[in-house]
């Protein structure tokens, strides 16, 4: 039985006093999605946790070679490759899950116009509008499921690695410190209103692949460059320090995350929670505003069925 006659059968099938049958039948669709997904966490969960138990290591590192030495010289386990593995920890949470919920979700709505499931869909009690906001809502729910505990685990250590002084000095530091929290999952959100724009314009499952994670990059580097979040968190402003020739081309970067290293590297330890929340806050009215245009888009594509 497909996923849209399922859909059919399942909705006309339920009594009325039943609850929540809608969710329900996204659940049982996403769950080898989650399934999968949730192997990735596992791994990367294992990563953070193994780094988290080897500060202690480093403590007694730094402690027998002494600071000036821990700091500056080559030693196994010392300052430069403690930040380095903080750093590859953040490099796969920062903007990666953001752009792999934009290519599922892409994926998974472009496949519903393609393969005309849609059709079944609007011939039976449930609006296009809600089942695809089920989904929707459903992905994220997933892939923010997955993403909040490594958040808080990674800064947890990083917490802990800054507060017993034992990563290096200059922007390593400051990124590692600065770049993931609340905006991480706000960019997760960014993911999937973006996948579901480009797979309800385009219709087609390759190139929503393709276009909703371009798209949700695109965004991230315009947010990024133009420093919007500062007219939130303008306290800061004052004290950032020269700017990136070459537009957005001309950006550095974390891993695949559009980068600021001018900013970061001007944010003191108590401008995190500020600078965090006005970047969340942008990203989120970004997101909202894909969003409400996949609907807009969706009601008038449906609106003669």
């Amino acid at each position: 039985m497909s996923a849209a006659t399922e859909t059919v059968t399942s909705t006309k099938s339920r009594p009325r006093g039943e609850r929540w049958p809608l969710t329900r039948i996204v659940s049982r669709q996403m769950w080898p999605v989650a399934a999968l997904l949730l192997l990735v966490a596992l791994r990367i969960g294992a990563y953070l946790v193994f780094h988290y138990f080897g500060w202690s290591h480093a403590v007694d590192l730094r402690a027998r070679i002494g600071k000036q030495e821990y700091d500056f010289g080559r030693h196994p386990g010392d300052a430069h490759v403690r930040t380095a593995q903080l750093l590859q920890d953040g490099a796969r949470l920062a903007f990666q899950p953001a752009l792999y919920a934009a290519a599922l979700t892409g994926v998974v709505t472009g496949r519903e116009w393609q393969s005309r499931r849609v059709a079944l869909t609007l011939a039976q009690s449930v609006s296009a509008r809600r089942w695809f906001a089920a989904r929707w809502a459903g992905l994220a729910a997933v892939v923010l499921v997955l993403v909040l505990p490594l958040v808080v685990l990674y800064r947890h250590s990083t917490v802990h690695a800054v507060h017993l002084d034992l990563l290096t000095h200059g922007i390593d530091r400051h990124t590692a410190y600065f770049t993931i929290g609340p905006v991480t999952v706000a960019y997760v959100l960014l993911g999937v209103a973006a996948g579901a724009l480009t797979g309800t314009v385009l219709r087609r499952t390759v190139p929503a692949l393709i276009a909703a994670p371009a798209l949700t990059w695109l965004l991230t580097a315009l947010l990024v460059r133009s420093r919007v979040a500062l007219l939130i968190d303008f306290p800061a402003w004052s004290r950032v320090s020269g700017w990136h020739a070459g537009g957005v081309l001309g950006l550095q970067f974390y891993d695949v995350l559009p980068q600021d290293t001018f900013l970061v590297d001007s944010l003191k330890p108590g401008d995190y929670w500020p600078y965090q929340i006005a970047q969340s806050a942008v990203v989120l009215a970004v997101a909202a505003v894909l969003t409400w245009a996949a609907l807009r888009v969706l009601r008038r594509r449906t609106a003669g069925s």
